[in-house]
């Protein structure tokens, strides 16, 4: 059985982008197959060198750096990425997907979570 949680916004700003972190850790720590998916503005989260002490929080880019370790998977949707000018470069390591790909991964998750 696997569950996506889709990040839709970026990290700041709101509490969604921590929130759907927490999610997704907590899911992959009861046994589930577990993605992360970064789309929309969600795929900032994947930003390289975020600065949120200045914002008084947690660079989010660290934290979704260590879903590997939660043995969740980190999907960045490419397109979303690309219509905000984002190079993969730019980018923790995730598995960019295009969105065919990220339907098919959608479609086959017996639950679905969105932050928005």
């Amino acid at each position: 059985m696997s569950v996506v949680i889709l990040i839709r916004t970026a990290p700041f700003g709101m509490a969604s982008a921590g929130e759907g972190f927490r999610a997704i850790i907590g899911v992959a720590g009861m046994g589930m197959e577990t993605y992360g998916v970064l789309v929309d503005d969600g795929v900032y989260v994947a930003l390289k060198g975020q600065k949120g002490d200045i914002l008084e929080m947690h660079s989010l880019d660290e934290a979704y750096e260590q879903l590997e370790e939660f043995d969740a998977e980190l999907i960045i949707h490419k397109e979303s990425m690309e219509e905000r000018g984002l190079t993969e470069d730019m980018l923790i390591k995730g598995k960019i997907v295009d969105t065919e790909e990220l339907k098919k991964i959608i479609n086959s998750a017996k639950f679905v979570v969105s932050f928005m």
